[in-house]
């Protein structure tokens, strides 16, 4: 695994992508459904932290504010799992924040030969639906009380 350049992702000039810090967690305030997760894991801002990769973690920042986390979790050779956590204002720069997202997905993909990468993203948020299909990922099947509240899931991939 190598480490990713940022690219050269067409943003407004006051909306960057930039390598994720512990800061930047610590500044998001999250959206309904990540607050839910919040409430069920411990120390969740930690756990979040302690599984991102470096060089493989980025903080979506408009205006100043931290409105996304997100980045890939590398399982084996060629099989990684995306994440993200939305945060308020991401609304407002949702196509800049699916832009940047995709072109680092691919290069991700391409530089370190993933044949899949997936996502869990739960059943009831229609906004993460969205935006895991607006990223290229298409649903498997619906895991059934997957979720750390007990919620179910779609398994969704991109090849």
């Amino acid at each position: 695994m190598g480490l990713i350049q940022l690219p050269d992702v067409k943003l407004s000039p006051d909306q960057h992508i930039v390598p994720l810090k512990y800061e930047h967690l610590t500044r998001l305030r999250l959206k309904e459904h990540e607050q839910e997760y919040a409430r069920a894991i411990p120390r969740y801002i930690d756990y979040v932290w302690d599984n991102a990769v470096d060089g493989y973690s980025w903080a979506g920042i408009a205006r100043g504010r931290v409105i996304a986390a997100f980045g890939l979790r590398f399982y084996w050779e060629g099989v990684a799992e995306a994440w993200m956590l939305p945060g308020e204002g991401i609304e407002k720069n949702a196509i800049s924040v699916v832009r940047a997202t995709r072109h680092l997905f691919d290069i991700a993909i391409e530089e370190n030969r993933l044949r899949r990468v997936q996502i869990a993203v739960k059943v009831e948020n229609d906004t993460a639906y969205k935006f895991a299909k607006a990223v290229g990922f298409g649903v498997e099947s619906v895991m059934r009380k997957f979720g750390p509240e007990g919620s179910d899931y779609y398994l969704m991939a991109r090849f």
